[in-house]
């Protein structure tokens, strides 16, 4: 029985160290194998006495390397209006096929990881760049070799600053359309050709904005020039709830009441300074927009035409008052009633329509029993509907193309 119990342990014992030896050997030679691959890479590279950036991984030199690009986005860092660039968070998945490696043993390992800097990368720019144009991707990331095809896959990750050009016709209701310019620098047409992996931007695992919201994206390439480019571009929508509540509802709410200047009593000699200050107030929020805005007429945001047009009424608003209090204080001094203005306030009246005929026929001509204050409150009242309904009509046309464009 003893005898049994040995053997077994001798053999499970044997067992053992014969599949740590094949698990040793099979390592061993996977990672000679590694060896192999980058020094038959350095050693074209030193046969050819060449940089490895400029070495193109074809037997051909003369034959073209297809680079397939495509791109992650994982979060919009922002987008500055009046500095006029947009940061996102992603990476680049760019792919090629070498012909530089020879076929390896490959042991059951489908994949090799491989520096970056000691095989050929493509030299991806982005043009449109915001502070300097470098080399897309460093050493940190590493691209993977594929034995079975002899393809290479580098999906280095990249914070991309890009000069954007904003259209803030519709602020605060504005879409903004920004686009990345990627070349393969140093390399014409005849020499990289850039293909894409689709025809949008992966947006899987994006993070989502409070500020701006994604509306779509596209991705496409074209040969200008030399060169081929691939042009990777994303909408975004402002989310607008915010400047809504925070600078277009007070500027509608200031347009309302300053045609209640007229309804303040002229005793009181607070319309003036009323007005005055209804037309400072839109000052002030007009410098407050701006902030937010480029410093460039084309184009203007219509919300800024809207303050200038609403500085226009209330500027308006306070001459008129000023006219007013003059007819006013016309009662104190005795002055006369012209008999113009008396027509006219008749016809705000409208009693001057039935007495018309009676005015044509009657040769002696009676004076209208029209004084200095009724000619004052009359023209508070018309001025006050007058402004009103204009400044109504105008917020209307104002509202209507924002509306339609939210």
């Amino acid at each position: 029985m003893n005898c049994f119990y040995i053997a077994v342990l001798y053999f499970s014992f044997l067992f053992s160290m014969i599949a740590q030896s094949t698990s040793t050997t099979m390592y061993e030679r996977a990672k000679s194998n590694y060896a192999a691959i980058l020094a038959y890479y350095d050693a074209y590279l030193n046969n050819t006495e060449k940089y490895s950036t400029t070495i193109i991984p074809k037997l051909d030199q003369t034959q073209a390397i297809e680079v397939t690009m495509g791109m992650n986005m994982y979060a919009l860092s922002g987008f500055d209006a009046v500095s006029g660039q947009i940061e996102i968070v992603g990476s680049l998945q760019m792919s090629w096929v070498t012909e530089l490696i020879p076929g390896v043993d490959t042991l059951g390992l489908t994949t090799y990881v491989m520096p970056a800097d000691g095989i050929w990368t493509p030299s991806i720019v982005l043009v449109n760049a915001i502070d300097t144009v470098e080399k897309v991707g460093s050493s940190t990331y590493r691209p993977r070799y594929n034995v079975s095809d002899g393809s290479v896959e580098w999906n280095p990750r990249v914070i991309l600053k890009a000069a954007c050009d904003p259209d803030v016709t519709y602020y605060p209701f504005d879409r903004q359309t920004c686009s990345f310019l990627f070349t393969p620098w140093n390399y014409n047409y005849k020499q990289v050709i850039l293909a894409l992996s689709s025809s949008t931007i992966d947006t899987s695992h994006y993070d989502l904005n409070s500020a701006w919201s994604l509306v779509e994206t596209k991705a496409e390439t074209h040969i200008s020039g030399d060169n081929y480019y691939a042009n990777f571009t994303i909408t975004i929508q402002r989310q607008y709830m915010y400047f809504t509540i925070n600078l277009v509802m007070p500027i509608l709410l200031l347009s309302a009441v300053t045609g209640f200047a007229f309804l303040l009593p002229a005793a009181s000699n607070e319309r003036i300074g009323f007005s005055i200050t209804c037309f400072l107030a839109f000052v002030v929020l007009l410098q407050t927009v701006m902030q937010f805005l480029p410093e460039s007429s084309s184009p203007m945001s219509l919300l800024c035409y809207y303050i200038v047009v609403m500085m226009m009424f209330s500027s308006a608003v306070c001459i008129i008052n000023i006219m007013i209090l003059r007819l006013y204080k016309s009662a104190e001094r005795g002055d006369d009633v012209p008999k113009s203005l008396k027509t006219f306030v008749q016809i705000i009246q409208c009693t001057i329509c039935r007495r018309w005929k009676e005015l044509l026929s009657t040769e002696d001509k009676t004076e209208l029993n029209v004084d200095w204050e009724t000619v004052g409150r009359l023209l508070d009242i018309f001025f006050f509907i007058a402004f009103l309904g204009a400044q109504g009509g105008f917020t209307i046309l104002f509202l209507l193309p924002l509306g339609l464009r939210s």
